[in-house]
């Protein structure tokens, strides 16, 4: 079973960074959720799409919905104890909680939060449909290696296209607080940007994580 960048390329399966684009590979010897791997009777994962303070993100099939691509995003915070567990899980659980009442052509709909049980170990995940199409980070990246960038009239075009989607998360009452590059893809099907990870919730799990590995004595 061959390892995947984040991008999608194809890496042998011993391989520790990408060959083509030379970003660190996902180990799965720590990494116990495999391509080929079924999910809550439902869920086949594909490959993994990338990971952060939460956990891990994966491209998988939705075998009740023919095989419909979908997100899985794990639940697996890199914090101790039990009140800093239990704090990112609220965390986790508002992510999906504003998903959920988000309704907009250009943010992915949110499907479900499901939990699983894998060796003995309980496992939240949160699914959301799949944006076929590259984030904004890798089209600069591509660009800037053949010595090109993003025009002004490019720029002020995507800006002009992510504005209603602002005003209408604003007007729902949301704060993305992480709008960047990097989760904003550029849908292949019209071109449109879409609006990905939301809820601050990196930002803030980085926070609690940071707060509670370095307070003694934090009860576990």
């Amino acid at each position: 079973m061959p390892l995947y960048c984040t991008k999608g390329h194809e890496n042998p399966i011993d391989g520790r960074f990408c060959q083509h684009c030379g970003e660190p590979l996902p180990s799965v010897v720590s990494n116990s959720i495999l391509p080929g791997m079924t999910l809550g009777d439902r869920y086949r994962i594909v490959r993994e799409l990338g990971h952060g303070g939460f956990g891990r993100t994966y491209l998988s099939e939705d075998l009740n919905r023919f095989n419909e691509p979908c997100v899985l995003k794990e639940f697996a915070p890199k914090v101790q104890g039990t009140y800093a567990l239990q704090k990112a899980s609220e965390l986790f659980e508002r992510e999906a909680g504003v998903l959920y009442k988000l309704k907009h052509p250009q943010i992915p709909n949110f499907r479900e939060l499901f939990r699983v049980n894998q060796r003995g170990n309980g496992r939240l995940f949160l699914v959301q449909d799949y944006v076929e199409g590259q984030t904004y980070r890798a089209l600069l990246e591509s660009r800037k290696h053949q010595g090109a960038r993003f025009s002004e009239a490019e720029v002020r075009q995507i800006l002009l296209q992510i504005l209603p989607v602002l005003e209408y998360i604003h007007s729902m009452g949301v704060i993305h607080r992480d709008i960047a590059p990097d989760n904003m893809i550029s849908r292949a099907s019209d071109q449109l940007p879409v609006l990905i990870d939301f809820g601050g919730v990196k930002e803030v799990a980085a926070t609690v994580e940071s707060e509670f590995n370095e307070t003694p004595g934090m009860e576990t």
